[in-house]
């Protein structure tokens, strides 16, 4: 309602020519998202985590995990919100385990905030907590991940900025050497994967082993087997019948 009541009021201040050409603009961009998490019907629980958030106000939340089948209320001081590929995430302290965790927003089914408050650390800053991050998956170790990208991907890789940390080195044959540090594997191991066999991990040796099993795990799922150990035929590509 607050940035409503802003966006008001910048428009009042504009005049029928600059309105009349902001709309023309707006029909001509598209933000396409695939994948984005639905908040329409958060807008008070989010508000709720706004207000802890400000207010440093302990708060329990009503969790319901990936693996949990019910939902579980935990108390937690929040610290900060960080919104990545379409879904928002608390970043908060849990006193029970006397760590910061990371709680997807979509789990969170109730909010209560409490009168008592609890103490931010003032050096506490979200942009460094997730540095070492590939996406809001939080480790405590330091990796150095080095990863050779094909010639047929090679300048997508370069056209973006995927961590703070990269480094970009090309390579004679067209290829590209990606360089990453790290406190984690877990996400990044995702991402390289997405890129299929143009994607090679050069180092650490755990995570192209973890890969490799992956890629090996696809394989025998896309190729279901008869108990005889024979290749099913519905898993068979059917060949292509020559024109006469």
């Amino acid at each position: 309602e607050a940035a409503q009541s802003a966006f008001q009021k910048i428009r009042a201040c504009l005049g029928k020519q600059a309105l009349k050409y902001l709309e023309t603009i707006a029909g001509r961009l598209h933000h396409r998202v695939v994948g984005a998490g639905d908040y329409s019907k958060k807008a008070d629980l989010i508000d709720a985590l706004m207000q802890a958030i400000e207010d440093h106000k302990q708060t329990f939340i009503t969790y319901r995990s990936q693996q949990a089948t019910e939902p579980v209320s935990y108390p937690v001081y929040p610290y900060g919100l960080t919104y990545f590929r379409g879904s928002l995430y608390l970043i908060a302290h849990a006193p029970d385990h006397d760590e910061i965790r990371h709680y997807k927003v979509d789990r969170i089914d109730e909010v209560d905030v409490t009168a008592l408050p609890f103490n931010r650390p003032g050096d506490f800053d979200l942009d460094k907590h997730l540095a070492g991050s590939f996406g809001v998956f939080q480790g405590r170790g330091n990796v150095t991940v080095q990863v050779r990208f094909g010639p047929t991907v090679a300048r997508y890789v370069a056209e973006s900025r995927w961590h703070e940390s990269q480094r970009l080195t090309k390579q004679r044959d067209g290829s590209l050497v990606a360089t990453f540090e790290l406190s984690n594997t877990e996400e990044i191991g995702r991402w390289i994967l997405s890129f299929g066999k143009h994607a090679l991990v050069l180092e650490p040796k755990e995570l192209r082993e973890r890969i490799a099993d992956e890629a090996e795990a696809i394989l025998r799922a896309s190729r279901p087997t008869e108990s005889n150990g024979r290749e099913h035929p519905q898993a068979k590509t059917p060949r292509k019948r020559s024109a006469r």
